[in-house]
């Protein structure tokens, strides 16, 4: 009888032992189905994450995306839950060296003109990032690091441009020097306040000026480091090397020199219309919230000669400015004109 029960005992101490063994050669299997950020014991986890990440190649447009997640923070008015996880989030972060050197697959090579794109993996700590959503509100996150700069404050509440000088004037308060590297972004790339603001600058003189390829969006998707505290500049002078060039005026327009492309939509279009103009909505060159290959651009911009100028107008500057921008990466000489411009001149002309 006590062999039998001494037996039984180390039938359970083999048992034991052997689901303690289970447990610890399971354990890694377990971490390795964690997300970038999802998971990870502690900060070097998460650091490691990140990192790995950054290093990693983006997704190409076209490729099969979720475009349809909500990100609460983002969105105006987001509740005072939000905002602390935010907050506790931020103060628990690891500083990110974002130096990095980008491979050959990243998606600016896929255009002719690909310098004007900023690629998600490709950020530096030279960099001046700029959030210029119209929406943010003090209590949502932006990219660590980013001053806030709305794109409308570059307008009139009308929609019109301000003058030069009181643009210049706007970018010096903000901290921005006409030598800095500016990287732009909106909460999403379609929006076209991206797009915008990298245009206007480029009709100050502007040299290294880009958007970020798929806006806030992608960069919270792959959970890169965000923060809510406001980030400030010292002030700056910022000298204009202005180009004309860029807006089109209404002689030009007339002239038929240039070809036009209508970035209305199809209603708006079927309206009235500039003559001969072609219709390019800016959804035309996007895909999933983010521009197209070069090569479906191709395909798009099909109908026009790259070897004359086009002029891309619409009834606002961010719709004008989404199919300049994809014109621009494609090697088109591209410049904006605006409807309302052309209504009051053909309006003046028949009174």
């Amino acid at each position: 009888m006590a062999q039998a029960i001494e037996l039984d005992n180390k039938s359970s101490l083999l048992l034991v032992g052997t689901i303690v063994l289970a447990a610890m050669l399971s354990a890694p299997l377990a971490g390795a189905y964690c997300s970038v950020g999802g998971c990870g014991s502690g900060e070097d986890s998460w650091l490691a994450s990140a990192q790995s990440f950054i290093s990693s190649d983006v997704p190409t447009v076209g490729a099969a995306q979720n475009t349809n997640a909500q990100y609460s923070s983002f969105k105006e008015g987001a509740n005072a839950t939000a905002a602390t996880v935010n907050k506790t989030m931020d103060s628990m972060a690891p500083k990110i060296n974002l130096d990095y050197v980008p491979s050959s697959e990243s998606r600016s090579n896929l255009f002719l003109k690909g310098e004007l794109l900023k690629p998600l993996e490709s950020f530096s700590g030279r960099d001046v990032i700029v959030d210029v959503s119209n929406q943010r509100s003090k209590i949502n996150s932006h990219i660590r690091g980013a001053i806030t700069m709305p794109s409308k404050s570059l307008l009139y509440d009308n929609g019109t441009l301000l003058p030069d000088l009181q643009s210049a004037a706007i970018l010096g308060a903000a901290g921005i020097s006409q030598d800095d590297a500016v990287v732009v972004y909106g909460d999403n790339f379609s929006s076209g306040e991206a797009t915008f603001v990298l245009w206007r600058l480029k009709t100050l003189g502007h040299k290294n000026v880009r958007a970020l390829d798929g806006g806030l969006d992608d960069w919270n998707a792959a959970s890169l480091p965000m923060e809510i505290k406001k980030n400030t500049r010292p002030q700056t002078q910022y000298s204009l090397d202005l180009r004309p060039e860029l807006l089109a005026d209404y002689g030009y327009v007339k002239s038929g020199v240039p070809q036009i492309v209508d970035a209305r939509g199809f209603l708006d279009y079927g309206k009235g219309r500039i003559t001969n103009a072609f219709l390019i909505t800016p959804e035309s060159v996007l895909r999933d919230g983010r521009l197209k290959t070069g090569e479906e651009l191709n395909d798009t911009f099909a109908k026009l000669d790259k070897s004359r100028t086009v002029v891309v107008y619409s009834s606002d500057f961010n719709s004008a400015s989404l199919v300049w921008y994809a014109l621009q990466l494609m090697g088109f000489d591209t410049r904006i004109y605006t409807w309302q411009d052309w209504q009051a001149h053909e309006v003046s002309q028949t009174a």
